[in-house]
């Protein structure tokens, strides 16, 4: 079982590290977005415009 078990990390490890970098990198440039974004919005709402 061990044998088995070691095997499929293995080939997980070997199928799985590019699609995994890639999924790592379009999630990080999204939630970095999103915080750029809540920044943004949160600097220009900071001081509201009195009429």
């Amino acid at each position: 079982m061990a044998v088995l078990a070691e095997f499929h990390v293995i080939s997980f490890m070997a199928n799985g590290s590019s699609d995994s970098t890639m999924n790592v990198l379009i999630w990080g440039v999204v939630l970095l977005g999103g915080i750029g974004v809540f920044v943004v919005w949160g600097l220009a709402n900071a001081y509201p415009v009195s009429p």
